[in-house]
């Protein structure tokens, strides 16, 4: 499985269904799309309200994954812009149709945020996305990019997918489930893809690829949600700027002792 695959994989989605395949857990026909859009609100209360935090309408935001905007709308209601990103321009084109004034869509490469500053945000999120990436690579890419675009004393929060007893089963449920897929018409197809099941990488190996610290906690039973603080200033970094401070400081005096010298 490729990105380009994956780009692929989810344009044909949002030919297909975008609505189910942004949130599995409705109806794949005739869903409601009052409480598609309601759950959106809900999930970012719940995200808000697990990682501790409180948008100010100066705040700017990005999301990764948007999908057709559902999440992006509910952000948008809280902070003076939001910045989405997905690898699909199916589901981009849909998002724009009725998304927020505030909210600016752009589609990624898939694995990074190019074209936006570093530093640029107070939070980046990724809802429901990131179990769906072709590797472990491509996650640490997305985690370090997150990292680069939120400034210090900001957030970055994402959710993957808990590992069960059938991730040792992956083969059998993969040829299960187009077995299926053969024998009967209507109804989701494709969910034996590589691009539909993605990773299930073990917590620790989570944690041990963020550049940034990570807290955890079970997300509406069946997620994993880490989140973590860009620091405000990085103790290296400041020993840099003191010591190129000292170092300019101390030039004009050497200079001035160099000139008398030479008289």
């Amino acid at each position: 499985m490729s990105l380009d695959s994956s780009r692929a994989f989810w344009d044909a989605k949002a030919a297909e269904n975008p609505y189910w395949y942004v949130s599995s857990y409705g109806a794949y026909a005739e869903r409601d799309l009052a409480e598609f859009w309601q759950a959106g609100r809900r999930i970012w209360q719940d995200l808000r309200d697990t990682i501790g935090y409180t948008p100010r309408h100066s705040d700017v935001a990005i999301e990764v994954g948007c999908g057709i905007g559902r999440l992006t709308r509910a952000i948008a209601a809280d902070v003076a812009h939001v910045h989405a990103f997905d690898i699909s321009e199916g589901m981009l084109a849909l998002a724009r149709l009725a998304g927020p004034v505030n909210a600016t869509f752009h589609q990624s490469h898939g694995d990074s945020l190019a074209g936006m500053p570093s530093g640029a945000a107070d939070v980046a999120v990724a809802y429901c996305v990131f179990q769906h990436l072709p590797s472990l690579a491509v996650l640490a890419r997305y985690v370090t990019e997150m990292r680069r675009v939120v400034k210090p004393g900001g957030t970055l929060a994402f959710t993957l997918s808990p590992r069960t007893w059938g991730d040792r089963l992956r083969g059998l449920l993969r040829a299960k489930r187009w077995l299926h897929e053969q024998l009967v018409r209507g109804g989701p197809r494709g969910l034996y893809r590589r691009e539909w099941i993605g990773i299930r990488p073990r917590r620790d190996t989570v944690l041990a690829l963020s550049p940034v610290p990570l807290a955890f906690a079970p997300l509406h039973g069946d997620k994993w949600l880490f989140w973590g603080r860009v620091p405000d200033a990085e103790p290296q970094s400041a020993a840099r700027v003191a010591a190129s401070a000292s170092r300019a400081t101390s030039r004009p005096d050497r200079a001035h002792a160099a000139g008398l010298g030479a008289s």
